[in-house]
């Protein structure tokens, strides 16, 4: 029978905490529930991540397996390491010694790994509104607009409607796209292109003033509003979940008293514009609003390309 040894523990546990690392990031990716910690244009990259972390650990497994017979040494150092190293050579091969050591060193791998795979994946909400506050507003035509800073939209456009929209350099793409948006019936604010959408409307909020708009969120209220007022809100993620951050939308419904913070809910009004802490922003009057189911995936993403599809 084999005797494990002190130096073949060191490489089955390597071997297991990079193939515990790699099976918890092939769950999440066949799960879906990758989406609840990067952008979908990450994506790749943790999937390469974690190709790479299994063949690793097989090969440390592999390692870890000849351990049990002879003792394995992987140095690049160029010494012949067929011989004995009783002299001293000026540099050593042994693994770490001492429980306390080596407990104190794994644990800052193993920790991580067991809450990962132990805890629920659970998506941030309304919740983080609380500490992270809540972005109302796109960027205003008047701030840093210079005279004279107008540029010509592309397209073939109705000159009229390239009126409405005229901007500077760093808008034209929220510019063409409000345009799309302002020749629709109803604005629908589904979750692709929701953050450059509503940067669109919000910069240009005085095109689209009676405009119908329907949009689903969740229900967020700020100190100080009415009893009819809320904000309804999504979470987006820009690259991973440590930048996430709460948009949205003030709305006005004489039966927002009936629906708690954080429900989801889903809402058909029309447009209007509001002064919010010195910004002209939209606002919705609610005409019809109904219970929702949140979504599987509640974040929205931006999309890197978007002025490119336009």
């Amino acid at each position: 029978m084999r005797k494990i040894n002190a130096d073949s523990i060191h490489h089955f546990t390597r071997a297991f905490i990079l193939l515990g690392f790699a099976v918890m990031i092939g769950y999440l990716v066949i799960s879906g529930q990758i989406q609840l910690y990067v952008v979908p244009q990450l994506e790749i990259y943790l999937k390469i991540t974690g190709v790479i972390l299994l063949l690793i650990a097989i090969f440390q497994l592999y390692i870890s397996i000849i351990s049990l017979n002879k003792k394995v040494i992987l140095c690049d150092c160029g010494d012949d390491h067929s011989h004995s190293h009783d002299h001293s050579d000026g540099h050593n091969h042994d693994l770490p010694r001492g429980w306390w050591k080596n407990i104190a060193f794994y644990g800052l791998f193993i920790l991580p790994l067991l809450l990962g795979l132990a805890l629920p994946n659970i998506a941030l909400a309304g919740s983080l509104v609380q500490t992270k506050g809540i972005h109302l507003g796109g960027a205003s035509l008047s701030t840093g607009m210079k005279q004279g800073a107008f540029v010509e939209l592309d397209g073939n456009e109705d000159p009229e409607l390239k009126a409405k929209f005229k901007t500077d350099v760093y808008n034209k793409d929220y510019a063409k796209l409000g345009m799309k948006l302002y020749q629709e019936d109803t604005i629908v604010m589904k979750d692709e292109w929701f953050i450059e959408k509503l940067q669109a409307l919000n910069t240009f909020v005085g095109n689209f003033v009676g405009k119908p708009i329907t949009i689903k969120g969740f229900i967020y209220r700020e100190a100080g509003m009415t009893g009819t007022e809320f904000i309804i809100g999504r979470m987006a993620m820009t690259h991973c979940i440590a930048d996430i951050s709460p948009y949205g939308i003030i709305a006005e419904s004489m039966d927002a008293s009936a629906y708690a913070d954080d429900s989801w809910v889903s809402i058909s009004g029309i447009i209007e514009a509001t002064d919010h802490q010195g910004q002209k922003v939209m606002k919705i009057n609610v005409e019809k609003i109904e219970p929702a189911d949140a979504p599987e995936v509640p974040y929205v993403y931006p999309d890197w390309d978007f002025a490119s599809k336009l």
